[in-house]
């Protein structure tokens, strides 16, 4: 008797219709040696074999730069928000994170000496630039540095989903049209800027928040990017069933750098909250401390411990109103330390001659 032996109907072994895990769903197919060398080719600069992509970097770094301390000093977020589409730093970083999650650690730390030269280059430019504006900027003047000065664990959140969409959008061409909305999800040259900025108008407390800013979210790109490349088997395109002891230093080595960042935005989230809840209730109890007055509150800001409270109005007995609203808020907040500032309203009227 003769028999016929078949394999099994079904898609070749190593097919890409094969999807075995959630990192196959989520790249659509098994990762190929194909796949990773297209990726490495949008990422690492040498694989073009000349200076150009160093060029194209140096060049768009420069020009985003110049365009974010614009839009800073100028306050326009919509400047600022045209230099995030333009930052080249995005690609060398997850250049870094591919590098760590492929053992390849050549270009691993190639790719971040890019982008630490990128890290200098945005600060010192950016500082040159204020030190040129002849204005003063600073956190208490300009939204643009206030919003990036007191980074919170909120900050991180939205920095590991910006990584992981990054990722996401790098290995599949169908939804790469969505970097550009990454590159403004994930702040990457507007805190270096605001480093600049502030060290050029001598505010180093605000330069260290914003660069811990930065260094959350390269941390999360690292992180959540790295991660999600793993997941989808691009280290195991690159090392087969090897397991590298380096790469998984160099991974755990980032987790750990990124779980120390805990902490000090946990602390600053705190101080936040803490300041928007007290200004909402110094803000109530002046606004009903000034019923039946020709006075108005204009804002009130708490830093530090020390709460600004802004009134405006033409009031006869506007300085003892003012005093005896500072000694009531005191009354019941003892922990702060309370200043009210007058400013008067009315009109000097010129005749006609």
């Amino acid at each position: 008797m003769q028999m016929d032996h078949r394999p099994p109907e079904g898609p070749p072994v190593g097919s890409r219709s094969r999807v075995h895990s959630l990192g196959d769903r989520l790249h659509g197919g098994r990762v190929e040696t194909a796949d990773l060398e297209d990726v490495q080719d949008k990422l690492f600069f040498e694989r073009e074999g000349t200076a150009d992509p160093y060029v194209r970097f140096g060049v768009l770094l420069v020009l985003s730069v110049i365009i974010a301390t614009g839009g800073i000093l100028t306050d326009s977020t919509a400047t600022v928000i045209g230099a995030m589409i333009v930052a080249p730093l995005m690609t060398p970083i997850m250049a870094t994170a591919l590098g760590v999650v492929t053992g390849d650690h050549v270009r691993m730390l190639r790719s971040a000496a890019i982008v630490a030269v990128g890290v200098a280059t945005s600060i010192l430019l950016s500082r040159g630039l204020g030190l040129l504006s002849f204005s003063v900027t600073t956190a208490a003047t300009n939204p643009q540095v206030a919003g990036r000065v007191s980074p919170r664990t909120a900050d991180l959140v939205v920095a590991l989903a910006s990584g992981a969409a990054g990722a996401f959008a790098l290995s599949r061409p169908n939804v790469s049209d969505t970097l550009p909305g990454v590159a403004i999800s994930i702040s990457l040259v507007p805190p270096l800027c605001v480093v600049g900025v502030t060290l050029a108008n001598g505010e180093p407390a605000s330069a260290r928040g914003a660069l811990l800013l930065f260094t959350t979210n390269l941390l999360a790109i690292l992180v959540a990017g790295g991660g999600l490349l793993a997941i989808m088997g691009y280290g195991r395109a690159a090392l087969g069933s090897h397991k590298s002891q380096e790469r998984r230093r160099a991974a755990i080595a980032i987790a750990i750098a990124t779980l120390v960042l805990i902490g000090p935005l946990s602390a600053t989230a705190l101080r936040v909250g803490r300041d928007s809840s007290l200004e909402f209730a110094v803000t109530r109890e002046v606004r009903s401390a000034i019923i039946g007055t020709q006075l108005e509150l204009r804002g009130v800001t708490s830093a530090n411990g020390v709460v600004e409270v802004i009134l405006a109005g033409d009031d006869p007995r506007g300085e003892a109103l003012g005093e005896e609203v500072a000694q009531s808020l005191y009354a019941a907040h003892p922990d702060s330390t309370f200043r009210v500032q007058l400013v008067q309203t009315k009109l000097a009227e010129v005749p006609a001659s």
